[in-house]
């Protein structure tokens, strides 16, 4: 028999279990506007998905992808990246007043907030870490950016509306560990204040 190892045996690649990406958090104010927010558009469209929790509900700024266990180097060297830029800003508003369905994929389709001037802010904000990221890390974010709150996920779309503005001023930056298909709370792993 043969010594050389058949076709078949190989070790699957290890399964992706944490996502880091940084994002800014809505404050509680904010959280009550798009729990009721929510409530209104389910009803309005006949919807039957589940609100995003509240404890998840976020704006993604840039990711660091999805990974089989924790990257520290990559951790350390992207926090270093969301600190320069956490240095380098003053607190500033975001305003979302525009609801609507991504169409993601065929059963992918959540329904956000997203907004026009009101989140310039946070275009600019998202420009200043993905630089940051790029000279620290080396990590790549798409250079076109679309702020939104996923409200919730559903089959039914809903064209874009306008809404009553969802505000907060954005004070701070944290970095998100997302347990990958395990339904647990988001992990902060760490935050920076400005």
């Amino acid at each position: 028999m043969s010594q050389q190892a058949s076709l078949f045996d190989f070790e699957p690649p290890p399964k992706n279990t944490d996502r880091l990406f940084f994002a800014v958090m809505p404050d509680q104010n904010a959280i009550g506007s798009i729990r009721a927010l929510t409530a209104e558009l389910k009803a309005q469209h006949a919807m039957s998905g589940r609100p995003i929790d509240e404890a998840k509900l976020h704006a993604t700024l840039c990711v660091l992808g999805d990974f089989p266990g924790m990257p520290d180097a990559l951790i350390k060297t992207a926090s270093r990246a969301a600190a320069l830029v956490a240095d380098s800003t003053l607190p500033f508003k975001v305003s979302f007043d525009t609801a609507q369905t991504f169409i993601t994929g065929p059963r992918h389709r959540p329904l956000v907030l997203t907004g026009g001037d009101g989140v310039v802010g946070l275009n600019g904000f998202y420009k200043n870490l993905s630089g940051a990221l790029l000279k620290t890390s080396g990590l790549r974010n798409p250079p076109g950016y679309t702020p939104h709150v996923t409200m919730l996920y559903d089959d039914v779309t809903a064209p874009p509306q306008s809404v009553a503005p969802v505000e907060w001023t954005v004070r701070e930056i944290v970095l998100l560990h997302s347990h990958i298909g395990q339904g647990r709370p988001y992990s902060i792993l760490a935050r920076w204040s400005f």
